[in-house]
């Protein structure tokens, strides 16, 4: 799990990028998206996570789903 959603490594040869934001419920990290154009330049997209409270009204909403 990386904190920010995604995090680069070995001198920037290696990125990992983490998808699940607030991950199992306990962290609360970001996820990462990384985007990359037709001239392989690359940028990021990083999603914050839903604040507990707004998830359990999530859960309740769907059904426990969420």
């Amino acid at each position: 799990m990386v904190e920010d959603g995604y995090e680069f490594m070995a001198n920037r040869g290696l990125v990992t990028i983490f998808s699940a934001p607030n991950y199992m419920g306990e962290f609360d990290n970001n996820a990462g998206i990384l985007n990359v154009d037709e001239s392989l330049c690359c940028s990021f997209d990083v999603l914050k996570p839903v604040d507990r409270a707004t998830f359990k009204k999530m859960q309740k909403l769907d059904g426990g789903k969420a």
